[in-house]
């Protein structure tokens, strides 16, 4: 597939990591409502489709798979992410940490070899976090209900608008 064409050459690895943050992040009834385990629960295969809306005004349907791997007592998070839109692919590998509902992560794009910062809050299954790279930061919010996770991306700059998924624990 080729690629998004962007005048910014951070603006798709830094899509990617958006998608990834809200991926990963605590769930209100399984990781319980409260700070102390937030990760927990979240173990296992996710996949789900949503779309992605740059300011030029192209809207495309996402389609992505997860796999995340909580330690740490359900308070570390390594994820491994694959979206794919009809122009685009990428993958992504992050960890976060969280200390007393404080949430703390890196990415990296592997294709791209781009990587930033992740950085919020975690409170009764609601996460708001802001996610920054290279030229780029975007609000993020993500809550887990069950078996499903949706996903909010507003990007405060660069090409990219928005961003909503839904996933589905898969196994």
């Amino acid at each position: 597939m080729p690629p998004i064409k962007s005048k910014s050459p951070f603006a798709v690895p830094v899509v990617l990591a958006l998608l990834g943050a809200g991926l990963w992040l605590p769930a209100a009834r399984e990781a319980r409502a409260d700070a102390a385990a937030p990760f927990a629960g979240l173990s296992g295969k996710w996949s789900g489709e949503g779309s992605i809306a740059l300011t030029n005004g192209t809207i495309e349907r996402l389609r992505c798979d997860a796999a995340y791997a909580v330690s740490g007592g359900g308070e570390t998070l390594d994820q491994t992410l694959h979206c794919a839109s009809d122009s685009y692919n990428f993958d992504l590998r992050d960890n976060f940490v969280d200390t007393a509902g404080q949430i703390l992560g890196s990415w990296n794009e592997v294709t791209k070899g781009v990587t930033g910062g992740i950085s919020g809050r975690a409170s009764n299954g609601l996460i708001q976090v802001t996610v920054s790279g290279q030229a780029f930061t975007a609000a993020v919010t993500v809550a887990t209900r069950g078996t499903e996770q949706a996903v909010k991306i507003r990007a405060q700059s660069g090409d990219l608008s928005r961003v909503t998924i839904t996933l589905h624990r898969t196994r």
